[in-house]
């Protein structure tokens, strides 16, 4: 019988082999090691050079200071999409079975997402854990290269005619890249026979 939490030995979410990671909450044990090797280059630096090492904690500090709000912007949007998208809404839409529906919502959602993109690793990875295929994460980030809000600039130093064969290209290479990106895993993740 599962436990509560989902931790029965298995994988955690369908869709995802072998993807429990060994840790609670989703931590794996890759990102305690990546944690304590920071910590002791840090330690090691201001041994070696105070000076630099103070200057560089300092700038890592800033720089975290800078994306804290962000994160908790998408932490919110996570929560929220916990919270209103059931697991049956998101495999219909992104899961295995979705189709085109799925790459049309991954290229839709690519092109109106705007913020740094490590902004929203967060939450593709939450959807990637509750079944959205890896090949529609592709096309989202893919995707993500059209901005719309400087499409009138873009159209200002360009025609509307390469405009239109540029985007409508970029579009189909998402597709294709997450085809490929799909299958490349499904051979990468095969077991030896």
């Amino acid at each position: 019988m599962s436990e509560p939490d989902g931790s029965s030995g298995g994988p955690s979410k369908p869709g995802k082999k072998g993807s429990d990671g060994g840790g609670g909450g989703g931590q794996s044990r890759t990102d305690y090691y990546l944690l304590g090797g920071t910590i002791l280059l840090y330690a090691l630096l201001f041994v070696v050079d105070p000076g630099n090492a103070s200057a560089a904690l300092g700038s890592a500090l800033s720089l975290a200071l800078t994306i804290a709000p962000i994160l908790l912007l998408v932490t919110v949007f996570v929560a929220l999409v916990n919270y209103a998208v059931t697991g049956d809404a998101i495999a219909a839409a992104l899961g295995s079975e979705s189709g085109v529906t799925g790459y049309l919502v991954a290229i839709v959602g690519g092109v109106l997402s705007h913020g740094p993109v490590y902004a929203w690793y967060t939450l593709l990875a939450d959807l990637r854990e509750r079944g959205m295929r890896d090949g529609l994460i592709a096309v989202f980030l893919y995707n993500r290269a059209i901005k719309l809000p400087l499409l009138p600039l873009f159209l200002y130093y360009f025609d509307v005619e390469y405009a239109a064969v540029l985007l409508g290209t970029m579009v189909v290479a998402s597709v294709v890249q997450g085809v490929v990106v799909e299958w490349v895993l499904s051979w990468w993740t095969r077991a030896p026979t």
